[in-house]
This record gives C-alpha cells, sequence and structure tokens, in this order.
C-alpha cells in the first residue's frame, strides 16, 4: 500500500484540516492510551513568526516532558479570555490575572515577541491549581522544568 493511501485528510471547517497517518508504528512512550479513548503522545506545529518566516515546534506529551498531563492548548486571545474566566470562577481572581499577564506581556522585556500558546496542564490533588505554561516567545528555547504562570 503506498504511503498516499494510508493517509486520510479530513476538513472540519475552512480553517482546520486534519491529516490522518495510517502508518503502523511502535508505541516508543511512556504514555498508554486509556480504555476507551487515545492519548495525545506528541504534536508538530508550524508557526508563522511576525517576520513571516515558518518556525516548527514539536511538542512532546511524553512522561518525562513538563508538559505531561496536558489538558488544554490556547493559541489566541479569545482561548485565553475563556481561560481567564474559568480560572476566575474555579480558582479565583488572582490565578486568572497571572494568566491574563502572561499572555499579553513578553515573558522577559529582550524576548522577540509575547507567548504564541499556552498549555494548561491538570493538576495533581484536588486542592492544587492547574499548571499552566507559555510556549514560544523566546529567541532561545532551553530546557525549564516546572516554570509555570499559576
Amino acid at each position: 500500500m503506498s504511503a498516499l493511501k494510508k493517509q486520510q485528510h479530513l476538513r472540519i471547517t475552512d480553517d482546520i484540516n486534519l491529516v490522518y497517518d495510517f502508518t503502523e508504528k511502535p508505541n516508543l512512550t511512556n504514555l498508554r492510551a486509556h480504555e476507551d479513548r487515545a492519548v495525545v503522545a506528541k504534536f508538530r506545529a508550524d508557526l508563522v513568526l511576525p517576520s513571516n518566516k515558518i518556525l516548527t515546534v514539536d511538542i512532546n506529551f511524553d512522561n518525562k516532558s513538563s508538559y505531561h498531563n496536558n489538558t488544554m492548548m490556547i493559541m489566541d486571545d479569545f482561548g485565553v479570555e475563556m481561560l481567564v474566566a474559568a480560572f476566575t470562577v474555579k480558582y479565583g481572581q488572582e490565578y486568572a490575572d497571572k494568566i491574563k499577564q502572561a499572555w499579553n506581556e513578553k515573558q522577559d522585556p529582550s524576548d522577540p515577541r509575547k507567548p504564541t500558546y499556552m498549555l494548561v496542564q491538570k493538576p495533581t490533588s484536588d486542592d492544587l491549581v492547574p499548571k499552566v505554561f507559555v510556549g514560544c516567545g523566546k529567541e532561545e528555547h532551553k530546557n525549564v522544568v516546572d516554570q509555570s504562570v499559576t
């Protein structure tokens, strides 16, 4: 079977197109699917930078990365607005304000841009607040473990 026949293209809406690759691959991650649901192991994103160049980012959700147990990926102002509203109700204004500030400001004044996305990680217990990480606003991307904005 050719590689093209192992792919399925699905257009969800005018601006969301998915390509499923059904090529069988071994699971080399430490992640395991649920009995009735798949688990996201990795995303590959092409980001359009303000310079109109493309930056490709692989986001690995394996349990050795800081993004394990990721619940949500936020990619625009409306998503942040929804996240802030949820945090205001569930965790309080203090945490909601931290999220809004992290989205609307560069992490460091010398960074070339504001964050491109946020990842929300579910808390490890009911009495904790979810960790929220900002991504891709820096020029240099070094390993940073557990530097959430909440």
